[in-house]
C-alpha cells in the first residue's frame, strides 16, 4: 500500500515532473535564501536520516516547536519527485504508527505545504453506528495532498460542532466548531498512483480532517480554534459525548450553549 503510492511519486507522474522541472530551483533558493539557512530538500533528508529503518515512524514535534507556528511553503515543484515519495511514504508510516487519521509535515518538524489523510471507519456494506451518523462520517481512503487548501461553500450556514485531539498535542481535546462542508483544493496523489486535481466540496467528518490538517500548514492548531474552556484530556472525554454535558459542567458559552441536546450541528444566520 504504502509503496504504491510513494513510487508512483517517484515515477513522476507527468504534471509533476513538469511542476518540478520549472519550480524546483527557484523553490529551493527561496528556502535557501542568502543567510545559509537549510532548503527544504536538506532538511527532509535529515529528518529521513534519523530512522533506523523505513518501517520506523518520524518523531512528532510537540507544541512549542517552531514549525507548528510556521507558515508553510508551496511544496509543488520543491522536492525531487524520489525524495517526495520517500517523505510520503514516512508520513503514512508514522500516520499509521501514531495511529491517527492524518499527518502534516510541519508536525515532523518539516515547514512544506504537503500532508497525509487515511480513515478507515468500517468494512464496505456496513452501516454506520450512531456516532458517525451524527457526524456524516465514512471511509476516507488513504492519499496525500500537495499544496490543500479549502474554502467555505457559499450557502453553507451549517457549523458541525466536534471534539478533536492532535497528535501534537497529545492527550488533549478540544470542542471545535466547523464548517460542515467545505470545498476543498489540492493535488491528490491516491494509493495505487492515480493522481487528482480536487476541487470539490467534502462534507462530514472528512471535511474536518481536511480542514485541521490544512490548518497546520498555516500553523494553526485545532485548539486555537476551540470553544473556550472545552480543554479536556482525553481520560476525561466520555463524560461529554453529548455536548450539553460539555455546556453543563464545563461552563461553556457562545454558539454551542445553543445545540438542542443530543445535536453537533449549529445553523448560522447571515446578515
Amino acid at each position: 500500500m504504502l509503496r504504491s503510492l510513494s513510487a508512483s511519486v517517484a515515477r513522476g507522474d507527468d504534471r509533476h515532473m513538469r511542476a518540478c522541472e520549472m519550480g524546483c530551483e527557484a523553490t529551493m533558493t527561496r528556502a535557501k535564501g542568502g543567510d545559509g539557512m537549510t532548503s527544504l530538500a536538506e532538511l527532509i533528508e535529515k529528518t529521513l536520516a534519523k530512522r533506523r529503518s523505513e518501517n520506523e515512524p518520524l518523531r512528532i514535534v510537540q507544541a512549542g516547536h517552531p514549525a507548528l507556528r510556521a507558515h508553510s511553503k508551496d511544496a509543488a515543484g520543491a522536492l525531487d519527485p524520489e525524495l517526495l515519495g520517500e517523505f510520503i511514504q514516512a508520513l503514512v508510516v508514522t500516520m499509521h504508527e501514531a495511529p491517527g487519521v492524518g499527518v502534516a509535515a510541519p508536525q515532523v518538524g518539516v515547514p512544506i505545504r504537503l500532508v497525509v489523510m487515511e480513515d478507515f471507519v468500517r468494512e464496505e456494506g456496513e452501516e454506520r453506528d450512531a456516532g458517525d451518523a451524527l457526524y456524516e462520517r465514512d471511509n476516507l481512503p488513504l492519499m496525500a495532498v500537495i499544496d490543500p487548501r479549502y474554502e467555505e461553500v457559499e450557502g453553507e450556514d451549517t457549523v458541525t460542532f466536534g471534539w478533536e485531539g492532535c497528535l501534537s498535542v497529545d492527550g488533549w481535546r478540544s470542542l471545535v466548531p466547523r464548517p460542515k462542508s467545505v470545498r476543498v483544493f489540492g493535488t491528490a496523489i491516491l494509493d495505487g498512483g492515480e493522481v487528482r486535481e480536487l476541487d470539490e466540496v467534502w462534507t462530514g467528518w472528512s471535511a474536518r480532517i481536511f480542514q485541521h490538517e490544512s490548518d497546520h500548514l498555516d500553523g494553526i492548531l485545532c485548539h486555537d480554534r476551540g470553544v473556550e474552556r472545552s480543554l479536556v484530556q482525553d481520560s476525561y472525554l466520555h463524560r461529554y459525548t453529548d455536548l450539553s454535558a460539555a455546556v453543563r459542567y464545563l461552563g461553556l458559552r457562545g454558539d454551542v450553549a445553543n445545540l438542542e441536546p443530543g445535536a453537533v450541528d449549529l445553523h448560522r444566520t447571515r446578515a
